[in-house]
């Protein structure tokens, strides 16, 4: 079972190393992943070299604030809201965070909502699709 303390030193190294656009310290907490998925509408990364080469864009990134915040815990599972200013966007979401009895990560799912300037939803690999009214 996890502990509070631990997941939040957890999310406070995730966090660290996306300020600071470590690539190895991100990995470092992926090491033992078996599914990491960014957003439900794209193919989950199944290695950690795939999931390494999905970090590389944040080396290209302005990031103004990244925030964290552990919403709940359940056996070895971790539900946490992210919110995310970077570049001229700004997101909002969820993360699920399973740990095995080692305390590795062994899943991370998120889902991700994006706001909307003007109508227009656009996705962060730049492809842009007109938004519900």
């Amino acid at each position: 079972m996890i502990k509070r303390e631990f997941a939040e030193k957890w999310i406070y190294k995730l966090k660290k190393y996306w300020l600071e656009k470590n690539i190895d310290g991100v990995c470092s907490l992926f090491t033992n992943t078996k599914f990491y998925q960014e957003t439900p509408f794209i193919k989950p990364f199944l290695t950690i070299e795939e999931i390494k080469e999905e970090w590389y864009h944040v080396k290209n990134e302005e990031i103004h604030n990244i925030e964290i915040n552990v919403l709940a815990i359940d056996g070895n599972t971790v539900i946490a809201n992210w919110y995310l200013e970077q570049n001229n966007d700004v997101y909002d979401g969820i993360y699920q965070i399973m740990f095995n009895d080692k305390n590795e990560c062994i899943y991370f799912k998120s889902w991700e909502m994006l706001k909307l300037w003007d109508g227009n939803l656009v996705h962060r690999k730049s492809k842009k699709t007109k938004a519900y009214k």
